[in-house]
């Protein structure tokens, strides 16, 4: 098994010295593709859309939300028998993020390629996934107006809109991979994974200085479940370094089964459970699966410097997921 993963953690290691800026959810489970391609881990298509406020003092501050779309690619023969060999998965997504007055703006559209191929008798699969986004940036403060002259005592009452001509947008794409290790047996799941993203350090300025050059960011992602005829528990966690930045993000799940999965039904489930990211938030969630489809909402309690300091901050995010076939 070392030789599989030597030469691609040595990759991730060599992004430690660097940073780069990337989304962030509070279901990472649920969302886990867009920390790393490779987590795609089972052969059924699907949907996956996220919802995110964050809010300062009761007042919108930024807005996130995104989709994506998974199709794996199966052998004919493998269509039916959930545990063939291999499995190819393509998966497109996007994003939109924006701030309070729309003075920040981005915009991100992700196609990705991932391929699990089974090790062993016991369903242990080696998944690896690449990626590649295009993102639209705009910074600026159009729709605000400004005073356009100026006198001895300051500016005059009338005002222009955006008279510096701030708001201009710029293109850049980026390159993103990972390898995951996953297994999912009658009483257990398990996965860890490992990724980078930004590997091409692209450029997010029009004069393309090395000040505005994104560099790698390095992550670790894993998960743990029991389960048995009535009952799931799962802890789960990811961890994010960027430079000087960082995200430790550690959960537990409880899922209690209502019905189980007969026929073309997929069975019932309701649960909760709660998370900590680091020196930042505490997260409980409730999640209810009908069938189908998955709905999870988290709440974000602040627990970060900012509230020592007399400022609240909330966040509520809402996760939907639905199996196409």
């Amino acid at each position: 098994m070392t030789k599989y993963l030597f030469l691609p953690m040595a990759l991730i290691l060599m992004g430690l010295v660097t940073s780069a800026q990337d989304l962030h959810y509070a279901d990472v489970e649920t969302m886990s593709i867009w920390y790393n391609q490779s987590l795609k881990m089972d052969k059924r298509a699907d949907a996956r859309f996220n919802f995110r406020d964050i809010k300062y003092q009761s007042v919108l501050a930024f807005r996130t939300s995104s989709a994506l779309v998974n199709v794996p690619i199966l052998r004919r023969e493998n269509r039916v028998d959930y545990d063939g060999k291999s499995f190819l998965n393509v998966t497109a997504g996007g994003a939109f993020d924006k701030s309070n007055k729309g003075v920040f703006k981005n915009s991100t559209g992700m196609l990705g390629l991932s391929y699990s191929q089974r090790l062993t008798d016991d369903l242990l699969f080696l998944s690896a996934g690449f990626q590649g986004t295009i993102t639209r940036s705009q910074l600026g403060t159009t729709g605000g107006l400004f005073p356009d002259q100026f006198d001895q005592y300051g500016p005059l009452p009338s005002g222009t809109l955006d008279p510096l001509r701030a708001g201009r947008s710029y293109n850049w794409a980026s390159l993103n991979a990972g390898l995951a290790l996953y297994q999912n047996t009658e009483y257990k799941e398990w996965y860890v994974g490992g990724s980078i993203r930004h590997i091409n350090r692209p450029f997010v300025d029009e004069q393309k200085t090395a000040t505005y050059r994104l560099a790698p960011t390095l992550g670790l992602q894993a998960g743990l479940t029991v389960k048995n005829e009535s009952e799931k528990f799962g802890i789960y966690g990811i961890a994010n370094w960027k430079a000087q930045a960082y995200e430790y993000l550690l959960g537990a799940r409880f899922t209690k089964i209502i019905d189980n999965a007969e026929g073309d039904s997929e069975g019932s489930t309701f649960g909760g459970g709660i998370a900590v990211r680091l020196r930042d938030a505490v997260i409980p969630h409730l999640q209810l699966k009908l069938n189908k489809t998955v709905i999870a909402l988290h709440y974000d309690l602040n627990i970060s410097g900012l509230k020592a300091s007399g400022y609240s901050r909330q966040g509520i995010e809402l996760a939907i997921s639905r199996k196409i076939n």
